[in-house]
């Protein structure tokens, strides 16, 4: 009787075992078939280099925020409506968190746009047109005849004071005007670009009390439209 109480218990403890394992494995099934459904289509985002850790520093070198964000992507011509991205201003690198929590950084030749932060984010090749800036992630601000970009760039810098390193932030504008780059420093330059309707654009910049100083971006982007609209180029 014992012996066959025994056998009973080992037959049943047996089948459990293997029942658990079973189990497991239907677990793991479905967590890696979870895993190929996130991933789905955007799997061709997720080939690339893991992006390097930064030195430790007293602020972040990233568009706006070190956290990832939801961004519209366009990548090898395919949109991309919900992507976590964020942009690397000291590396010039746009990166992606992949479903594992892995960063990745994006392959730039692929790009075609990225909308992070309520900028449009391109990537400028450097092109045989006179005055291009060097390759980069740049803002584009405007896109008509004339297209006006800007490039931020994070600069790693040492605090004589603190000994304490940190980024500072520089910002720079381009436009691109009769097959020319121009680098926009202030009011005058963008008016000597913008010839001949210098007048015009003064009357226009004064009703609407745009300043350079005050919002470099607006100024530049609503008076370069103002151009295009009293040249006839739209």
């Amino acid at each position: 009787m014992i012996r066959a109480c025994m056998l009973f218990f080992l037959i049943f403890g047996w089948g459990c075992l293997l029942a658990q394992d079973a189990g497991s494995q239907q677990l793991v099934n479905a967590s890696t078939d979870d895993y190929l459904r996130v991933i789905g289509s955007q799997s061709v985002l997720y080939y690339g280099n893991l992006q390097d850790g930064h030195p430790r520093t007293t602020n972040h070198p990233y568009l706006k925020d070190m956290q990832y964000v939801k961004a519209r992507l366009s990548y090898l011509r395919n949109i991309y409506p919900e992507t976590l991205l964020r942009l690397d201003l000291s590396r010039n690198e746009l990166v992606i968190l992949t479903p594992d929590f892995h960063n990745v950084v994006l392959f730039p030749e692929n790009i075609d746009f990225a909308e992070l932060h309520g900028y449009k984010i391109v990537y400028l090749r450097r092109d045989s047109l006179p005055g291009c800036p060097s390759p980069g992630y740049y803002y584009l601000l405007h896109s008509g005849k004339c297209k006006v970009l800007e490039k931020q760039t994070a600069n790693f810098i040492l605090d004589n004071n603190s000994q304490k390193y940190y980024y500072s932030l520089s910002t720079k504008y381009y436009l691109l005007h009769n097959g020319a780059y121009y680098i926009i420093r202030n009011k005058r330059n963008l008016l000597n670009v913008l010839q001949p309707h210098k007048k015009e654009l003064k009357r226009f910049i004064s009703t609407h009390q745009l300043t350079y100083r005050n919002d470099a971006e607006q100024f530049i982007t609503q008076t370069v439209i103002e151009y295009e609209k009293i040249s006839g180029i739209q």
